[in-house]
């Protein structure tokens, strides 16, 4: 009838601790839920055995269970390219053989696509929106940046390579190529874009998601010709790449949905980065500042092999301050092609503000309020300039209104 259940570690008298307590039961099984604790021994202490006055209390079965946690939420997916293929940067046709799926656009000879999503799509977009991107190896072994973007249109506006575009994610491919077994498709952990959501979902807008990227498959030594292909299906696509939005959760009640978009993928070659005042007309006065920039250029001492501290300026005050730096050892397993050095001591003798097979990190800032004024937006990289003649800082800069 009455009993509690204690739990110790080592079982010695001094060391138990009561973690339930029941009283007046009256059922043939009892379920007692007790909070998660660390043990090795659990007793029952049996303190009124019957409903009456009966001494004996019969225990067939004394059961203790690890609650296993909740299983995952169910996702919903929203599946924007199915192995879109890269073909190469330095191409000045569009492949001949080539026709993107239907309802694709494709841009830049085959290095950037676009697709507009349905009305059940951007329904579809939960408060918890993500990036999943899949990397599937083929002819190009090499690290090579991309990135996935969004355009909103009039409704039955049809976007082109020049239409303003906002950047969502900034990638970089593996060192890996199709005969690479498992590490031949790798896919990315989920990048969050949630503050996104109410401008993607935006009924009354049409959204296009694009990726861009491309690939350089004509090395002399490059996967596919040591291999004696000659397909162009094949070796004239360096990768392919998959692109998912996925969410867990319902979108929730929209707020504003404008993002102004200051720079995307912009190419500096100054530390001294600047922009057009942005005029807001936030609903709540509030705004986000989203900051994507990481340094390249592969010459010796190029920014590709450093990480420097990066100051926002907002109306010529400091808003934050961070280090591109990067831990990219765990990203190692993924580059089976790469050079193994490229991975270690990345914050320390081998800096680095990007890693192959990795995302590089958006950062959001309070803007606090705006009040409707301009915002004028600058960046100071950390490296002074100049830096060597291949270096830049691929940059990218948006406002999202609240």
């Amino acid at each position: 009838r009455d009993y509690n259940i204690q739990v110790s570690s080592t079982g010695k008298s001094n060391s138990w601790t009561t973690v339930a307590t029941v009283s007046g039961n009256s059922a043939n099984v009892t379920t007692t839920s007790i909070s998660a604790v660390t043990a090795r021994y659990v007793r029952l202490n049996v303190t009124a055995p019957e409903q009456g006055t009966g001494s004996v209390a019969r225990i067939y079965e004394f059961e203790v269970y690890d609650v296993l946690p909740p299983p995952p939420a169910p996702e919903t997916i929203v599946q924007v390219f199915d192995q879109i293929p890269q073909f190469g940067i330095y191409r000045s046709t569009d492949p001949s053989w080539y026709t993107p799926p239907s309802g694709v656009l494709m841009w830049n000879h085959g290095t950037e696509y676009a697709r507009k999503l349905s009305a059940t799509e951007k329904a579809q977009l939960g408060a918890d929106l993500a990036l999943r991107i899949t990397y599937h190896g083929q002819c190009d072994e090499y690290d090579r940046f991309a990135s996935v973007f969004f355009i909103s249109t009039q409704i039955g506006l049809t976007p082109s390579v020049t239409t303003p575009r906002v950047t969502l994610v900034d990638f970089i491919s593996p060192f890996s190529n199709a005969w690479q077994g498992s590490y031949s498709t790798r896919v990315y952990p989920n990048a969050p874009i949630w503050p996104y959501l109410d401008a993607m979902n935006d009924p009354n807008r049409d959204i296009w998601v694009g990726i861009s990227g491309g690939s350089n498959p004509q090395y002399g030594s490059d996967a596919c010709q040591q291999r004696g292909i000659t397909d162009p299906t094949i070796a004239e696509v360096g990768f392919k790449y998959s692109l998912s939005l996925v969410s867990t959760q319902p979108a929730g009640t929209a707020g504003d949905r404008d993002v102004i978009s200051l720079l995307s993928r912009s190419e500096e070659k100054d530390d001294n980065i600047t922009t057009a005042p942005a005029s807001t007309t936030s609903q709540l006065n509030l705004a986000t500042l989203a900051i994507n920039i990481a340094g390249y250029g592969p010459d010796s001492g190029g920014q590709e092999y450093a990480k420097a501290n990066i100051t926002i300026y907002r109306n010529g005050i400091s808003l934050a301050t961070f280090n591109t730096g990067v831990d990219c050892s765990s990203l190692a397993v993924y580059s089976p092609r790469g050079n193994p050095g490229i991975f270690q001591n990345n914050l320390t003798t081998n800096p680095r503000s990007w890693c192959p097979g990795g995302v590089i990190q958006t950062r959001y800032y309070d803007l606090g309020g705006v009040n409707g004024t301009a915002q004028n937006i600058s960046v100071k990289v950390g490296n002074p300039s100049p830096w060597t003649a291949q270096s830049l800082y691929r940059t990218s800069l948006s406002i999202l209104e609240h």
